[in-house]
């Protein structure tokens, strides 16, 4: 198990904004990052970098249409992702560290 990768995944998955944009994602489906924005009270930009670092940890993909890019849930990706960690935790209750 990789660190930085579970460093960048578990960091993403901590702030509460960033859950809430999961939750509206997996709620929603594709929206943009107006669409996301509307549902907050903060700005665009922050809305941007919450989205950056959660594409940065493979939790949401970012598709491009013309002028506009849409984001949704990577679902596969963060499921399989969050059962690596658990496992890896739960070998190491049983075993002891790796």
């Amino acid at each position: 198990m990789d660190q930085e990768f579970v460093t960048r995944l578990l960091n993403a998955l901590g702030d509460p904004n960033r859950q809430q944009i999961l939750m509206l994602l997996g709620q929603k489906g594709r929206l943009n990052v107006g669409e996301i924005a509307s549902h907050f009270k903060i700005s665009r930009p922050a809305i941007s970098h919450h989205l950056k670092i959660m594409k940065d940890a493979h939790i949401v993909i970012a598709e491009k249409e013309g002028q506009e890019t849409y984001y949704e849930v990577d679902g596969d990706r963060v499921v399989s992702d969050l059962q690596a960690v658990t496992n890896f935790v739960a070998s190491c209750v049983k075993n002891g560290p790796p």
